[in-house]
């Protein structure tokens, strides 16, 4: 915990650096309205109180979640070969406009009331802010792309595509919900630990991988014909004009080796594939039922060590992580 803190110190005195190093650049004008609000609103300002408890009020987070609750149904109804004249079409643009003038005056009040990026709890200290505010920015230059696209020029045509992003819209019910903040916060954390365990699960992968290929290379093939009774290799296979076929899930290297145990690891039919391992006698060998059971050490140890263990890590680590997260909002929230 101490190591962890020391390492949230050092992230802080790096953006603590920057900001004092920009705020040093800025014209003496600027440093005399240091607590300011967008250097525009003093801290005695009736607008800046007036936004100040709108954004405090309980019912405010509320309110945008229904708003962005209404946008998210608008957003689904948008479909292909809609007539751009008829009242769907000019509801559904209309509707998209009123939700981008709504965020964006709530943007803007958090701005007066918050400020900018210089002070303690400003609109750009939180990472939630800005994704709110990026979205609202995306908003309004699809709106004015659309306006402008009608010209012919390409390059408003390309931006167009921006269109595409306001289906993250329903994003920020995360910043208004503590619980799916919670949830995205623990995901985010796990993310390192996560990317040491993927790192271990490969080389197991590996390791199985490479033994795989040396037990059971060319031993994955079977005769496929009427009357294969008689039938012990492939020479006897095609001599009787049949199919010397390969099972779909095979070791005959290590790209294929490793699909394999991906089937193995994710439960879904893998016994057919250990079977075939048990019932394989040799290369270009007709398999026999139970011909090497010992083949099911092999199978049973890369499912307890890889699909059991290892994959159970991934769980571990994320609801490991939860707690921590948990903890530290609940401290926040005592905070407040």
């Amino acid at each position: 915990a101490e190591f962890e803190n020391a390492e949230d110190e050092v992230d802080l005195s790096k953006c603590a650096r920057l900001l004092a190093w920009i705020q040093s650049k800025l014209p003496p004008c600027f440093k005399q309205r240091e607590g300011w609000s967008l250097y525009l609103f003093p801290p005695q300002s009736k607008i800046r109180r007036v936004c100040s408890r709108i954004i405090s009020h309980k019912m405010f987070d509320h309110i945008v979640l229904v708003i962005i609750f209404l946008n998210c149904i608008t957003i689904a109804m948008e479909r292909p070969k809609i007539d751009p004249k008829s009242a769907e079409r000019i509801f559904l643009t209309l509707s998209n406009y009123i939700f981008t003038v709504i965020f964006l005056t709530e943007m803007a009040v958090k701005l007066v009331a918050m400020g900018l990026c210089f002070g303690q709890k400003t609109y750009l200290k939180s990472s939630w802010n800005i994704l709110d505010g990026l979205l609202v920015m995306i908003s309004v230059i699809d709106i004015l792309v659309s306006m402008f696209s009608d010209s012919g020029t390409k390059i408003l045509g390309m931006l167009r595509v921006l269109r595409l992003l306001r289906t993250l819209r329903p994003l920020r019910v995360i910043s208004r919900a503590p619980g799916l903040k919670l949830v995205v916060e623990t995901l985010m954390s796990s993310l390192k630990p996560i990317g040491n365990i993927v790192v271990i699960c490969c080389a197991f992968f590996i390791i199985f991988g490479i033994l795989g290929v040396q037990l059971f290379k060319g031993k994955f093939y079977f005769c496929f014909g009427e009357d294969i009774r008689n039938v012990t290799n492939k020479s006897d296979c095609i001599q009787g004009n049949y199919m010397w076929i390969r099972h779909k899930y095979n070791f005959d290297n290590l790209g294929q080796a490793l699909m394999s145990l991906f089937v193995l690891a994710s439960k879904d039919g893998w016994v057919d594939i250990m079977y075939d391992g048990l019932d394989a006698v040799g290369v270009d060998q007709q398999p026999v039922m139970n011909s090497n059971p010992w083949m099911l050490l092999y199978f049973i140890s890369f499912l307890l060590i890889v699909a059991f263990f290892v994959l159970n890590m991934f769980v571990g680590v994320v609801v490991e992580n939860f707690h921590k997260c948990r903890k530290h909002q609940e401290v926040e929230e005592a905070k407040r």
